[in-house]
């Protein structure tokens, strides 16, 4: 019944709580705060890569 996942455990500070709070109300709804997570660490990886890519002048729209 292994589904390939992994449990990740992170302190949140009260900041940070009120902040996911209102992201869970707004746009994550209808999903799981799990699954709000892990959408919200995917495109936080995504906009990295593109600031990085960006910074060292590989931007695909840069050519």
């Amino acid at each position: 019944m292994d589904s390939g996942r992994k449990k990740l455990s992170f302190v949140v500070t009260p900041d940070i709580e009120a902040i996911l709070d209102r992201e869970k109300k707004e746009w994550f709804y209808d999903r799981s705060r799990s699954c709000m997570i892990r959408e919200l660490v995917m495109a936080g990886l995504r906009a990295l890569k593109e600031e990085s890519e960006v910074a060292d002048g590989n931007h695909e729209g840069n050519t």
